[in-house]
């Protein structure tokens, strides 16, 4: 691995995380994956991502509210997180990705061309978009994108849905730790453990400074960094399934 390289795409996931609240897993992911197979991939990013969201669950202040109104979204993406992790085993996740990314771009472009979508608190629309985004996650680390389509719906606080998502995020990486609880602490043996910590240390403290960051920006600015970044992981996403299938 080139460490540097890695450092520099890790603070940037790190600086955005803090900025937007979402973007770390698959950023870190994709970006690993550049150097080893996308299960290894998952591993390798699966202690700084638990670590960076337990953090930005901790740091807003009382999660009683955010558990209240978005539990089923949370319970549904650890469920779907847990079967995600089961399918590295099973299926080629590129496959999933594509998808993802055709997904994202149409939620794009229906956003530039028309108005916001507007979701109901219906439980079962809440537990879809739950399942779907823990079983691309767990997959692929792409749950982001998933959950915002939905938040961004849900709410227009930017501080409650960086919140939300980071709640949705932590138990879905829960649940990967549990499905890859032997490669995870194989890791510790490892060639990968010094990288690892590294990679980690940075990656909290450029969260702190991205977090920081957060307050100077308007809503406005927000929800368009938001369609922005979802471009982007589209793309990146897009572009990590072609070179595993290709």
């Amino acid at each position: 691995m080139n460490i540097i390289i890695l450092s520099l795409l890790f603070i940037t996931a790190a600086l955005l995380h803090g900025i937007s609240g979402i973007g770390f897993p698959i950023a870190s992911t994709t970006a690993l994956s550049l150097f080893m197979p996308l299960k290894a991939a998952v591993v390798l990013a699966l202690w700084p991502t638990l670590l960076i969201n337990v953090l930005s669950v901790i740091s807003g202040g009382k999660i009683g509210p955010i558990l209240h109104k978005y539990s089923l979204l949370a319970l549904f993406s650890l469920v779907g997180s847990f079967i995600g992790a089961k399918l590295l085993f099973l299926v080629n996740p590129a496959y999933l990705q594509l998808l993802l990314s055709g997904v994202i771009a149409f939620y794009i472009i229906n956003s530039i061309r028309s108005t916001n979508l507007r979701l109901s608190t219906n439980p079962v629309i809440l537990s879809l978009f739950g399942l779907v985004a823990g079983i691309i996650g767990g997959a692929t680390n792409a749950m982001s994108p998933i959950l915002i389509m939905c938040l961004l719906a849900m709410s227009s606080d930017r501080h409650e849905i960086a919140r939300a998502a980071n709640l949705c995020f932590l138990l879905g990486k829960i649940s990967q730790l549990i499905v890859l609880r032997n490669e995870a602490f194989e890791l510790f043996s490892s060639d990968y453990l010094w990288p690892a910590l590294l990679l980690t240390v940075l990656s909290v403290l450029f969260l702190f400074i991205g977090t920081r960051l957060r307050t100077r920006i308007s809503a406005q600015h927000f929800r368009g960094l938001m369609l922005i970044l979802l471009g982007v992981l589209a793309v990146m996403s897009a572009i990590q399934a072609i070179r595993v299938l290709v």
